[in-house]
């Protein structure tokens, strides 16, 4: 699948290096960066479509955790905000469920847009993940399901958002909130 059938490069031209340092101007004065109606609208189809198709195969659990994703911290009070306790509830398929075809694999294959992520995010390169099954997942969150809130383990995260939610089903980020270091 050629790239140009999954990316909007008319409102995305991940070739073009004034659109690349507009990106990469945007990220480091947010801390993040949305690019609305990235996907063509077929590819997003095509993923809503994958997405509705194996639903039946997700793994679905239901965690409680702080929003650093470890255990309580002895060292603080359990009112403290280090211990507050908060849910997630969601299912997921995983890499391997994905189709070959798929426009994600060929999203996550593709060279050239991990060179401009790699820009924006001030890396040297991206690589594929080590981890076969957590390259690329699929969440679901139904009703009265949630990813309750938290930092990511990783120095950076890219969320697809594929569908609006009928109600609720608000994603929020805090911009600069906290520094990895």
């Amino acid at each position: 699948m050629q790239l140009s059938q999954v990316i909007n490069l008319a409102l995305h031209p991940i070739h073009d290096t004034k659109y690349e340092q507009a990106c990469k101007q945007k990220f480091d004065k947010d801390g993040v960066l949305v690019l609305k109606q990235f996907l063509t609208p077929a590819a997003l189809t095509a993923v809503v479509d994958e997405g509705k198709n194996k639903q039946h195969l997700a793994f679905y659990t239901e965690s409680g955790h702080n929003v650093y994703l470890t255990q309580k911290d002895s060292n603080f009070s359990n009112d403290h905000p280090r211990n507050k306790w908060v849910q997630s509830s969601k299912g997921c398929i995983t890499d391997d469920q994905i189709d070959l075809d798929s426009p994600l694999r060929a999203l996550y294959d593709a060279q050239e847009l991990r060179s401009f992520l790699a820009l924006v995010l001030g890396e040297n390169s991206l690589h594929a993940y080590a981890d076969p099954l957590s390259s690329i997942n699929l969440h679901y969150a139904s009703a009265d399901q949630e990813l309750g809130w938290h930092f990511d383990n990783s120095s950076f995260a890219i969320t697809l958002l594929n569908q609006s939610p009928t109600y609720g089903g608000q994603f929020e980020y805090v911009e600069k909130l906290r520094n990895s270091d």
